[in-house]
């Protein structure tokens, strides 16, 4: 007789395989992911920020309004932003490139240091004005798309009127459709947090980094700082950019190198002071994700999607990291991408109900019998 495989044997090809398709569906189709993922984490902001307004006695339908009303102004803010600077910022690139040249080349000088070969080739085949534009496309692709983004978020949110009753109609045991609101609510209220807490400390990164470049006088001061309240979304290597760009700039703008280590001084300290102080206090551990795993979702995401990837690196990680960790043939891979070890998981809660599910499968199946036994008596008189 052939001997049985082992299931795991048989799991780790289908599971390379599904990963694999999985990968491949994401990278062809971005076009229809990238909005739609947008469009629903766009739509769990308004459904938020409704309820906020909710509970300061608002009816409904008004607070509704308050909340389009207040992302539509937000949305319009940034659009000027970016109109009113972008386009003259990337006309000058090309210029303020040769004086960064000459500025680096300078500073050697001064320390009396032949340049190095290497240096004078790295700084010959950099392109600010194609970086610049790469970087820049892929932050304003939002934008771009935001016709469709706005019709999957309508179509959303008139989904989501008649989601509870849907559940109900799919799920028809209460202990299972428990377990699933569960998890939507659990993924709603990490992810609610993730971007309250990141914008609230982008916002003040920005303020800061604006009086910084304001009070030294660097030119598109309101337009870099534009650029630091997006790019403080990406984990690690966005703030680095965003405080990078201003302090080249300084270097070409200003005769002083003195104004320049200012700005440098200024904005590392605020990145530094928001990044390492503050945000940690509020986050906590609360995303539960290791920073080794935000390293490689962030490269993973940001090879597979650009920048808008980076941008949702964190978001969908934490969705995918809760999803696991509910699910107990995964929960080993959420151990393994969470911080610690240590998931939000009741164990005894589900333990609890999977005794309570399978005692009102035996009361069924007594049932089933005892009618049975009831019928069969009849027959016989």
């Amino acid at each position: 007789m052939f001997k049985k495989q082992h299931p795991s044997v048989v799991s780790i090809p289908i599971l390379i395989i599904t990963v694999s398709l999985v990968i491949y569906i994401l990278s062809i189709g971005q076009n229809l992911i990238i909005p739609f993922l947008i469009a629903l984490l766009f739509s769990f902001a308004i459904i938020a920020l409704m309820q906020y307004y909710r509970s300061l006695y608002l009816p409904k339908i008004l607070a509704f309004l308050a909340s389009i009303a207040t992302y539509a102004a937000m949305f319009w803010v940034m659009g000027q932003i970016i109109n009113s600077n972008v386009e003259e910022l990337i006309r000058l690139l090309p210029e303020y490139q040769d004086k960064i040249y000459i500025t680096v080349l300078n500073i050697f000088e001064y320390f009396g240091i032949t340049p190095p070969t290497s240096v004078n080739e790295v700084l010959r085949e950099i392109n600010l004005q194609s970086t610049f534009s790469l970087i820049f496309s892929g932050v304003t692709s939002i934008f771009s798309q935001m016709w469709v983004i706005t019709f999957y978020v309508i179509f959303i949110l008139l989904e989501y009127r008649y989601f509870g009753s849907k559940l109900k109609m799919m799920i028809r045991e209460d202990i299972n459709r428990q377990k699933v609101i569960q998890v939507i609510e659990k993924i709603k209220s990490d992810v609610k947090s993730y971007f309250v807490i990141k914008a609230g400390v982008s916002f003040i990164l920005a303020i800061l980094s604006y009086l910084v470049m304001t009070f030294l006088g660097l030119d598109f001061a309101l337009f870099w700082t534009f650029i630091i309240f997006v790019l403080n979304f990406i984990p690690f290597i966005g703030s680095i950019i965003a405080v990078t760009f201003p302090i080249l700039f300084s270097l070409v703008q200003f005769d002083s190198y003195y104004i320049s280590i200012w700005m440098a001084t200024g904005l590392i300290a605020a990145q530094v002071f928001m990044g390492n102080i503050i945000e940690p206090k509020f986050v906590g551990n609360r995303l539960n994700l290791s920073p080794l795993v935000i390293i490689l979702s962030l490269g993973f995401w940001g090879n597979l999607w650009g920048v808008v990837g980076m941008l949702l690196s964190v978001p969908i990680t934490v969705i995918l990291n809760i999803i696991l960790a509910k699910i107990p043939a995964t929960r080993s891979i959420a151990v393994l991408l969470s911080e610690k070890g240590e998931l939000d998981v009741d164990e005894d809660h589900d333990l609890k109900a999977n005794r309570k599910e399978l005692l009102e499968k035996v009361k069924k199946r007594f049932k089933i019998h005892a009618s049975h036994k009831k019928i069969t008596k009849k027959k016989k008189k």
